[in-house]
């Protein structure tokens, strides 16, 4: 069922079914309340730092890249980088799958020849399972001495000392997977904000992680324990997070994972708001489909573990679909022909209240992210406009995973699009219910409700922060093309002529 369906059923049945709104309402209200409290807590306690040993050996390590249409001279440099790693046992394998087009994977290709035998690359023209897919086929290649796997992307220049950092983590054989986090090098004083955004997420989530003892992994800057991970299968073909999935399955057998915060690499941000936007549907829809498994996991693993990844697995979720869908059936309301009820009011207060809680408790979490950092109450309020400008992202992936349980992967673009793609096409949902809540705002006026009419508003704005997304990544795409035009002239020799 389309997800603008079931907003028009929800809308609808506030109207003309009221009582089972209520309901709704109330528990996702009661589910939104728990989460935010218990994030806002689990944010104030101090991080903790893992337990490590001396590196008395180097086990070899198996480093995957996996790779689909990416720009050859940001992968190459990536490559480039891991060919300077302080360490003797390692190896690294690139895989490209899917790419139609010689002239993206064949000078990669040609790079990797001129490296010595650790470096091994793949094309692979059909290749299924996505990103997951990509990382099992390298598991059957791998060198046989291999006894840990990193995952770096493909946009990634890591630290020489990345692996001699990692390994003394693994102090205990329990322990399957080394996360580090996830820094940005496209990251300029313009759009800060967005990279501002994605570290509330490290700073609180995967901080919290240690202390709770449910770290996952986050897809890059990865280093598992090859037994931990062959044991539970590897990776999952049909998860559009194979990385939450991963770390979740670990847990589930027994195995555990540390977060280390430590700047080991450094990535790419999105370049435009159709890719943002795509990259954070994909966490999370991921997440949601991860959720089932959790559901799944209870009472086979520590309850403050499962708790934990409760907490994580929703960190890119909104309860906001189900509010706004019944906020919006106000203006419907005031027909003559439909008689308002108890239940209709009752709607229109746990609706606002639900917004308003879930909208306050966001920004405790970005004022709480940022409160060691210059100017963090600026900082922390630009970080949060951002973040609301993802809420019908965030709110609606929840709702598209019960009706649906599977999603095409979207990758995030690394190309520079000499044409941005369409503004309208990436924000008509909110500019149409946004404009639709200011109507109903001064509707609201005639009710004399002021929590209705704070909700209608606060609401229009979470939804038209779309825009200050937009406007905040545009210098990302300018300083960005200065990184691959600088790539392009640095590796210039291995790329085809313009």
């Amino acid at each position: 069922m389309g997800i603008i369906y079931i907003f028009i059923l929800i809308l609808l049945a506030s109207a003309f079914e009221p009582r089972y709104v209520v309901i709704l309402l109330v528990l996702n209200l009661i589910v939104g309340l728990f989460l935010s409290a218990f994030q806002i807590v689990i944010a104030l306690i101090p991080n903790s730092k893992p337990k490590r040993r001396p590196l008395e050996r180097e086990p070899f390590v198996s480093i995957f890249i996996p790779s689909y249409n990416e720009p050859p001279a940001i992968l190459i440099q990536t490559i480039d980088a891991l060919s300077r790693l302080d360490y003797r046992n390692y190896e690294v394998l690139v895989i490209d799958n899917n790419t139609r087009s010689e002239k993206v994977w064949k000078p990669v290709e040609a790079y990797m020849e001129t490296k010595n035998k650790k470096f091994h690359f793949f094309h692979v023209g059909h290749l299924s399972g996505f990103k997951a897919g990509a990382l099992n086929y390298l598991m059957d290649e791998m060198n046989e001495k291999a006894e840990h796997i990193a995952v770096i992307d493909a946009d990634y220049l890591v630290e020489p000392d990345f692996l001699k950092v990692a390994m003394p983590y693994f102090s205990e054989d329990r322990i399957a997977l080394v996360q580090f986090p996830q820094k940005y090098r496209n990251r300029t004083k313009g759009n800060q904000p967005i990279a501002d955004e994605y570290r509330h997420f490290f700073e609180i989530y995967m901080n919290m992680a240690n202390n709770l003892d449910c770290v996952p992994s986050t897809g890059t800057v990865s280093v598992y324990n090859l037994a931990a991970l062959k044991s539970v299968g590897g990776f999952r073909g049909d998860a559009l997070t194979e990385d939450a999935d991963v770390g979740l399955r670990l847990y589930g057998a027994g195995y555990r994972g540390v977060y280390v915060e430590h700047q080991v690499g450094f990535g790419l941000m999105p370049y435009d708001l159709e890719s943002y936007r795509k990259q954070k549907w994909r966490w999370a829809f991921g997440n949601a489909q991860s959720l089932k498994k959790l559901f799944l996991l209870f009472g086979k693993m520590p309850f403050k573990s499962w708790i934990g990844f409760l907490s994580h697995l929703t960190a890119w979720h909104h309860f906001h679909f189900l509010p706004f869908a019944a906020l919006a059936a106000f203006p419907v309301l005031l027909h003559p022909d439909i008689p308002i009820t108890d239940y209709h009011r009752q709607i229109l207060f746990f609706a606002s209240l639900s917004i308003l809680a879930t909208i306050a408790a966001k920004m405790v979490l970005f004022l709480v992210t940022m409160r060691k950092q210059n100017d963090f109450f600026g900082r922390a309020v630009r970080a949060f406009v951002v973040h609301m400008g993802l809420t019908m992202v965030y709110s609606e992936a929840l709702v598209s995973f019960i009706f649906r349980e599977k999603f095409a992967f979207a990758r995030t673009n690394k190309f520079i699009l000499r044409k941005v793609p369409s503004l309208v096409k990436n924000t008509y949902v909110e500019f149409l219910l946004g404009t639709w809540f200011l109507m109903g705002a001064i509707l609201a006026l005639y009710w004399e409700r002021p929590i209705v009419i704070v909700a209608f508003l606060i609401s229009a704005g979470a939804l038209f922060s779309i825009y200050y997304v937009d406007r905040k990544l545009a210098p990302t795409k300018e300083f960005s093309k200065k990184i691959l035009e600088k790539a392009e002239e640095e590796y210039e020799k291995y790329l085809p002529a313009k």
